[in-house]
């Protein structure tokens, strides 16, 4: 049996990672170590860039790469962002906020299941610069994102459950109806050679303002990303 390359085990191994750090996130939100359970979602996150990155690098695409990468997804972006939320946030006395989450888990379930079989349609999308609905990293930081205010000293999720629940359910529908949303995968495509100084101190800057501000940063990002849906529907119609 012919053994495989390592370069062809180099994204797996990254999808692993950031299943490790799903799985971490879980167990900090036992712990009530809130901020550190968050983070380790973000860097999951990073990590589920960096394995379609070194795929696409290397020619390591494979379909139990792809088979990997849901399920970490699955994990890192819909069960333990609603396990860290119900034990941060939600009201387990009562039943509502139980539903949200389990309802905002299916979802993340449900918007996977049908990314893979729709992969033809989604990957025309992408190529047009869009998805086809959130995707699940960003639907598990908008959920995350009342925790986030919290961290802030805002506790809107806390003083309001049936806004929270409302909410959780919204971002989790969110995940599954048809609706275009910008996709920076392409992005590298549409940036011209002029600008790359630009655009690589815009990043550099964007990094020191998320190493010294995370809580500010993730915040301001998250409703930036939510005010931009409006406009990314508008953009998908008008091509």
């Amino acid at each position: 049996m012919k053994r495989p390359k390592i370069k062809l085990l180099i994204p797996n191994l990254v999808t692993l990672t950031g299943l490790s750090f799903g799985l971490s996130s879980i167990r900090f939100a036992f712990f009530e170590e809130f901020n550190i359970a968050v983070i380790c979602v973000l860097i999951a996150g990073v990590c589920d860039v960096l394995d379609g990155l070194f795929s696409r690098i290397l020619k390591a695409e494979s379909d139990m790469g792809a088979e990997l990468d849901s399920l970490s997804d699955f994990l890192s972006f819909g069960v333990a962002p609603g396990i860290i939320l119900y034990f941060g946030l939600i009201d387990q006395n009562q039943i509502w906020g139980y539903v949200a989450i389990t309802s905002y888990i299916i979802f993340s379930c449900i918007r996977l299941a049908i990314f893979n079989i729709n992969v033809s349609t989604n990957v025309l999308a992408e190529h047009r610069g869009y998805f086809m609905g959130i995707p699940t990293p960003a639907g598990a930081g908008l959920i995350l994102s009342p925790l986030i205010h919290s961290f802030l000293g805002y506790d809107w999720g806390l003083d309001n459950p049936l806004v929270l629940n409302i909410y959780v359910v919204v971002i989790g529908l969110l995940l599954v109806i048809k609706i275009p949303t910008f996709s920076f995968k392409q992005i590298k495509g549409s940036i011209n050679k002029k600008i790359y100084i630009r655009f690589f101190f815009a990043f550099v800057l964007l990094l020191m303002l998320m190493i010294n501000f995370l809580w500010q940063f993730l915040s301001v990002f998250g409703i930036m990303y939510l005010l931009s849906i409006p406009f990314s529907f508008y953009s998908y119609k008008k091509n």
